[in-house]
């Protein structure tokens, strides 16, 4: 029998993006993702459609300070709780207005914090409007580079409970290999959240769910009607074997619109891929971050 870790359950709930220019990034959310913007007071705003809902609020271009991850229940994240202490971690509070009391919040190497808890049940709401509004898009996946890969995995894999999917391998000149990415699961999908090898800390990408290559079209259409270039894409990922495209937010950083995200079983082991754009796209070019 496979031991599930202690994470295993857990989804992306919402993540948390900062700009110099928030109403800017609000509008840009609210109109190319069909999401209503709700004020919650202290200079955040809460963008929310259906399966979808980010913050934004005032604070360095391009930061994304915190996800938001729930728990399947009270249980679990009480359990979760415990295990995390038990492993000696500071558990700090939650700096999220979405999730209940009892949630809570870590560092990671990086300073970046992963919040864990249940959503509350009274968030103010609206209805989002216009035709983006009624094309399926779960928030589904973040994902983060970082200089310091090790460090990630250790904190991510060893202390969280982060499932490994696939790595990504570089051949090195002395015959060597270095890990530049890992994809880490915490439910049957593919990914939850992944890390990137890059030349620093920053935010990578969040993504939405969508459910057929048809919606992928009619997103793309959508994006063409407000003008919004495509950044990257259409194309299919090697890991995760989804179809993807992803378009830039006002401050540079990447949302992608993904469709047919692949399910693992119970004890697949970890693959392998090559260090190379066919293995980011295999349909065409890949965005290398190192």
């Amino acid at each position: 029998m496979v031991m599930k870790s202690p994470l295993w359950g857990a989804e992306l709930d919402h993540i948390r993006l900062d700009s110099e220019q928030p109403d800017r990034r609000v509008a840009f959310y609210r109109d190319a993702f069909g999401m209503a913007a709700v004020d919650l007071g202290d200079g955040d705003t809460l963008l929310q459609g259906a399966g979808r809902r980010l913050l934004i609020g005032r604070g360095a271009a391009g930061a994304q300070p915190y996800s938001g991850f729930r728990l399947p229940d009270e249980v679990a994240l009480e359990a979760y709780r415990g295990h995390l202490a038990g492993r000696g971690l500071n558990l700090m509070p939650s700096p999220s207005p979405l999730f209940a009391d009892g949630a809570f919040a870590v560092a990671d190497p990086d300073g970046r914090q992963m919040v864990f808890g249940l959503p509350r049940d009274d968030v103010p709401t609206a209805s989002p409007a216009g035709k983006a509004a009624g094309l399926p898009g779960r928030l589904q996946h973040v994902v983060v580079a970082t200089a310091d890969l090790a460090a990630m995995v250790a904190f991510y894999q060893e202390t969280l409970g982060f499932v490994p999917t696939d790595h990504v391998l570089r051949d090195e000149a002395d015959g060597g290999q270095t890990l530049t990415a890992v994809f880490y699961r915490s439910t049957p999908e593919h990914h939850s959240f992944a890390i990137f090898l890059s030349d620093g800390a920053r935010p990578d990408h969040h993504a939405y769910e969508v459910t057929c290559w048809n919606d992928i079209r009619d997103w793309a259409d959508h994006m063409a009607d407000l003008h919004i270039k495509l950044w990257w894409g259409p194309g299919r990922h090697g890991p995760g074997n989804n179809l993807f495209f992803m378009v830039e937010d006002p401050d540079g950083y990447k949302v992608e619109i993904s469709a047919e995200l692949e399910n693992m079983a119970d004890g697949d082991p970890v693959r392998q891929w090559p260090h190379s754009e066919r293995s980011l796209n295999l349909w065409g070019p890949g965005w290398m971050r190192t």
